[in-house]
């Protein structure tokens, strides 16, 4: 089978506008379907050490939006399939798992599933990467470039403070977001005490942003990636790498023993002679005599880096963002039908997730079972940047639509889903009705078919009882419907300060539990996480503080 062979049919879900629009390409036919608990949307790259896949939830059936979507990289096959280098794997997952920093994207999940797949799970960063950027519009301004090194600076600081060191810093490894800078895929990076790749026999890197050291087989510390970083400024500010292009041998030995291209720093002189200053001293030969992440930060904050990215680049970051996905790529009598990830709640002792789906279909409007939430798909083609309101049922419409489907004597197909005899009539409304499943697993730990519940030990430092208040009974206002800053599901944990924090604060302060004396103010702090973790306490979850898939439909639910 031609490894350029056009994708399966089934898996177009992402139209050719859907692709170009997120930086993607379609998937081809040796691409997998499903990775862990993700659906495989579309091919982002790749590497010598894997792929980087474009996924959703599996249970996002419709209407997902970018900032729900994750990045996946699959390992290559010839090293997943050694067991010593899965366990130098999954301690360095460890130690990414720690890495706290705005400037970095957050680990969401990782595995090595049936199909002997070695994958790893972060948030997708709807944005631009720098090598795009440079590619499509040139040269960014000094203030930017400043910006890029204030920001980049702070990512490494927190990668280098989890004992990780990145090996290659590139600009298609940095991505231009909304919010900021990310720095991206260090998932297969060494820790610092660890050679995991080099026992393979790997080199991990790119030639022409590698250090000296890190391109002579040496060993390397966090002063490789900040030489990398030099490189990565230069192409910025300059457009053209400082150590050119060419035949890898070349640049290896360029970047080895000749000293950056003079034209490459003159041109980034003529506009800003420190913002020079500051790259010639990342590019030293000698790690010693580079500054460090945290100096460079500093030396940054200083230039007054600008706030705001070039207005294109701007407008492509802002596209993407607001991208929201097709309703559904399903046969026609299902486009209709969305599939809810509901809250993780279940019965003691119970072992399987129980969905029933009740298919309903009126005129105008449907029923609504008492406790379950009804959610009415907005018209094909329409990409609504707001969520639709719940249509009330009249007494009236109530008694005129059926309880229950008729009977069809057909089993259920997998999923949950029931389909009606025939198509709803025109102008009419599907919705689906479903019942909350009953797991309650840990954040970051996927709850598959047949998991077992087991208590969770109370967390250290946790108290028996809390000053927080828990959640108001079913049946009272839900002012926490209203809180509308963030719609995804990406892991949110102390340190963060985005849109997720607001939404997350938000939704506690809804319920009525106590986020600390600054309110609302988007930053995850001490308060935030005590009232997150009381929250987990009151509905069955692990209270580790951190808002994953299954704390976010628990405070959605």
């Amino acid at each position: 089978m031609s490894e350029r062979a056009p994708a399966r049919p089934e898996a177009g879900e992402l139209t050719a506008a859907d692709l170009e629009e997120l930086g993607a390409k379609p998937l081809l036919k040796t691409d997998p379907a499903d990775i862990g608990p993700y659906r495989v949307l579309a091919r982002l790259g790749g590497g010598g050490m894997g792929r980087l896949y474009l996924g959703r939830d599996a249970g996002d059936a419709a209407g997902y939006r970018a900032e729900s979507l994750v990045a996946i990289k699959v390992i290559r096959p010839e090293y997943a399939e050694d067991p010593g280098f899965r366990r130098r794997f999954e301690r360095e997952v460890e130690a990414v798992r720690r890495v706290h920093g705005t400037y970095t994207a957050g680990l969401l999940d990782s595995g090595f599933d049936d199909e002997e797949r070695l994958w790893m799970a972060t948030a997708y960063i709807p944005g631009l990467s720098l090598a795009d950027a440079v590619r499509r519009f040139g040269p960014l301004p000094a203030p930017v470039v400043w910006r890029l090194a204030c920001e980049i600076g702070q990512a490494l600081g927190a990668i280098a403070a989890a004992g990780i060191v990145h090996r290659d810093l590139k600009p298609s490894n940095v991505l231009l977001g909304g919010d900021g800078v990310r720095v991206i895929d260090f998932g297969v990076a060494h820790t610092a005490d660890t050679s995991a790749l080099t026992m393979t026999g790997q080199q991990l890197g790119t030639p022409a942003f590698m250090s000296p050291e890190q391109a002579n087989g040496r060993e390397v510390d966090t002063a490789s990636d900040v030489f990398s970083l030099g490189s990565v400024l230069a192409l910025a500010a300059a457009g053209t790498a400082p150590f050119g292009e060419g035949a890898t041998g070349d640049v290896v030995h360029r970047v080895i023993y000749a000293p950056p291209d003079e034209a490459v720093l003159a041109k980034v002189a003529e506009t800003d002679p420190e913002l020079a200053e500051l790259i010639t001293g990342c590019l030293a030969k000698t790690a010693a005599e580079r500054p460090t992440p945290r100096r460079i930060a500093e030396l940054a904050r200083g230039h007054e880096p600008a706030l705001t990215w070039p207005a294109p680049v701007a407008r492509v970051i802002e596209s993407r963002a607001t991208w929201m996905g097709p309703t559904a790529a399903v046969p026609p009598m299902d486009q209709l039908t969305v599939l809810r990830r509901a809250a993780p709640e279940r019965a003691a002792g119970e072992a399987t997730r129980s969905r029933r789906p009740l298919v309903l279909t009126g005129a105008a409007v449907a029923a609504v079972a008492v406790g379950a939430l009804a959610f009415a798909v907005p018209r094909m083609g329409s990409a609504p940047k707001e969520r639709a309101e719940k249509p009330a049922a009249s007494p009236r419409s109530a008694s005129a639509t059926p309880s229950h489907p008729a009977p069809t004597g057909k089993a259920p197909k997998k999923g949950g889903k029931h389909r009606t005899e025939s198509p709803p009539a025109p102008g009419s409304t599907t919705v689906i009705v479903v019942s909350p499943p009953t797991g309650r697993p840990a954040d970051g730990v996927p709850s598959g078919e047949g998991a077992s519940p087991r208590p969770q030990p109370r967390q250290p430092g946790d108290k028996a009882t809390t000053p927080h208040k828990a959640p108001a009974p079913t049946g009272e206002p839900q002012p926490w419907k209203s809180c509308d800053a963030y719609a995804g599901t990406a892991l949110t944990q102390l340190g963060d300060r985005n849109r997720r924090v607001v939404q997350v604060q938000c939704i506690l302060k809804g319920r009525g539990y106590d986020i600390g004396p600054h309110g609302i103010d988007g930053q995850f702090g001490a308060d935030t996480l005590a009232a997150v973790k009381s929250f987990q306490r009151h509905h069955g979850l692990r209270a580790d503080g951190q808002v994953g898939v299954h704390t976010w439909a628990a405070l959605r639910g």
